[in-house]
């Protein structure tokens, strides 16, 4: 023991000794308080000893508590680097990758608050030095965080708008668009309403002119307006946008044997034969009109085909006898009206007229 304890112990038991001759009790404590006696030497020692162990434990508080603060000057003075070994990754990454490999203190400081140095929280220790992390990481980072909001701002606005706007109307195409006029036009020709019809199937070939139904209702309507003249022009368009097509052929010569102008009639339908061979009711009405014009040679061909393609046709074999006839061939002419009785397809007049026929022959 050191000198300046024992003389810190002589004066501490002199001090008692002083106050312990000094101390003046009350009259009321002299009753209950027996005379006083001179303490023992050994008293002495043993109190020493007390106050040796409490100056001892003192020491050794007053100790430990300056030793962390003499270390946490020591961390505060030295670097970042020297306390936590902190790799920085250079930004060679994707920015996102980057910031998440930077330090692993970083990482620990937002995910881990583990405590080290003397209790002291890592997460202190990492927010003490900032400057670990680049500042163009730092840049980079905060610029993706201001696009980030730029777009939710921008999206949430987006969003804003298509609610107020309501949903995005159906886009009609053109040809949607052709066939509700035509519907439209064909409902005002079933209630009647012949002019909303005409303007209607008019609205349709202005939007497609080669829309063939409405071409052939808009003569229909035409005809039965007794506008003749304007349906024979509608189909005439037609047959020069399409000269296949075999059915406007066939009203346009209709519409001209009505007037009479059978010989050009007959030109319509044998400009249009070449697309039009595989069907038996057209090569039965050139047979017809070919006979009325007494090129019955070329009629009998015409029936024949007619008749090939639909053998029990009683009319056309009727017409077919008739030319037989009038080229003297009796024998064909009986066979073809014998047929026409058999197909049990002619009305009664029409039988007379065949009976009446093989009567002459």
């Amino acid at each position: 023991m050191g000198l300046a304890a024992v003389s810190l112990i002589n004066q501490v038991l002199n001090e008692l000794e002083s106050r312990g001759a000094n101390v003046s009790l009350g009259e009321d404590a002299i009753r209950a308080v027996p005379p006083r006696k001179r303490a023992h030497p050994l008293r002495y020692a043993i109190l020493a000893i007390s106050m040796l162990s409490l100056l001892a434990a003192a020491g050794w508080y007053v100790g430990r508590a300056e030793k962390p603060a003499q270390e946490r000057r020591a961390v505060a003075a030295a670097p970042l680097r020297d306390v936590v070994q902190t790799p920085v990754v250079a930004v060679s990454a994707p920015l996102d990758t980057a910031v998440a490999e930077v330090s692993p203190a970083v990482e620990l400081s937002a995910s881990q608050p583990s405590a080290d140095l003397h209790g002291k929280p890592l997460l202190a220790v990492a927010g003490e030095e900032k400057s670990a992390v680049p500042p163009e990481i730092k840049k980079a980072e905060r610029s993706r965080k201001r696009r980030n909001k730029q777009q939710e701002a921008q999206g949430a606005a987006s969003g804003q708008a298509e609610a107020a706007a309501g949903p995005p109307l159906k886009q009609i195409t053109p040809q949607q668009r052709v066939e509700n006029e035509f519907g439209r036009a064909n409902q005002a020709a079933q209630e009647g309403r012949l002019n909303d019809a005409l303007a209607g199937y008019e609205g349709v070939l202005r939007l497609d002119p080669k829309h063939h139904a409405s071409r052939r209702a808009l003569v229909g309507v035409l005809v039965s307006l007794k506008r003749n003249g304007e349906a024979e022009g509608v189909l005439q368009n037609g047959l020069k946008l399409d000269p296949h097509e075999a059915s406007f052929a066939m009203l346009l010569a209709r519409l001209q044997v009505e007037r009479d102008a059978v010989p050009l009639a007959l030109d319509t339908l044998q400009a249009t034969l070449p697309y039009a061979e595989g069907r038996a009711d057209y090569q039965a009405f050139v047979a017809a009109l070919l006979q009325r014009q007494n090129r019955h040679d070329e009629a009998v061909a015409h029936f024949q085909t007619a008749l090939k393609l639909a053998p029990n046709n009683g009319i056309w074999l009727m017409g077919m006898g008739i030319s037989l006839q009038a080229l003297h061939r009796g024998e064909d002419a009986r066979a073809a009206y014998q047929r026409a009785l058999a197909s049990n397809s002619l009305n009664a007049q029409l039988q007379a007229f065949v009976q009446q026929k093989l009567k002459e022959l």
